[in-house]
């Protein structure tokens, strides 16, 4: 397992790496899930996790900027068809990343039941070839470890990869129709790292906002199935 992330971090150096971190207001997404919560475990058998909730943020976006669900290589720039979003997960002295084929077409409930298999998988070293193979973007929570912003590494020859960090609560200023007032909320930063060579700055720019735009827009209507 080393000497596999060694060859691949390796090849991931060659590769020109830019960076771009939003803030996400996670209010939203933490009241549904407070909503849900308990009715989803009794009913699915699972914890419904903002991993899932922030994969089909991620999904969607990539919907909609084909230059992020791509490979480069040294034949150029090769925009996939299918989205397979890749899920880091630690496991025992390493890191794998099981990948979530054709993610587009799930629900966030067909997400969270997919990250939590192929995690439970990833542990008991039960993961097939398959599994970890297509890969066309990758999603990295980093935010368990208690950190609050990460420099991904890519995980070429895909050109993006993006990280959930950390909800904290933290003041910030509210807007209101009586004029702008201090408020506590949970928020979430997000760090995205993008080959440069594949796209730049304002398209990583509006990638990133359309993932915080989903985020913020989750309500109690959200459907989760």
């Amino acid at each position: 397992m080393r000497r596999s992330i060694a060859a691949q971090m390796t090849r991931a150096h060659e590769v020109p790496v830019a960076y771009t971190v939003i803030e996400v207001d996670m209010s939203g997404a933490v009241a549904l899930r407070d909503q849900v919560k308990r009715r989803y475990q009794e009913q699915e058998g699972i914890a419904l996790t903002y991993d899932a909730l922030v994969a089909k943020a991620t999904v969607e976006a990539l919907k909609r900027h084909a230059a992020f669900n791509a490979h480069y290589t040294d034949e150029g720039h090769w925009l996939r068809q299918h989205i397979n979003l890749g899920i880091a997960v630690a496991v025992e002295d390493g890191l794998v990343v099981p990948v979530i084929k054709d993610a587009d077409r799930l629900s966030i409930h067909g997400l969270n039941q997919q990250i939590r298999d192929l995690a439970d998988r990833a542990r008991a070293k039960k993961l097939s070839l398959d599994d970890i193979s297509g890969g066309t973007f990758t999603l990295d929570n980093t935010g368990w470890t208690g950190s609050i912003t990460t420099a991904p590494i890519i995980n070429a020859p895909q050109v993006g990869i993006l990280t959930m960090e950390m909800i904290v609560k933290r003041p910030v200023v509210v807007e209101t129709p009586g004029g702008d007032l201090i408020g506590v909320r949970p928020m979430m930063n997000m760090c995205l790292g993008f080959d440069h060579r594949a796209t730049d700055g304002a398209q990583a720019g509006r990638f990133v906002q359309d993932v915080r735009h989903w985020l913020e827009s989750v309500d109690g209507q959200t459907p989760i199935w």
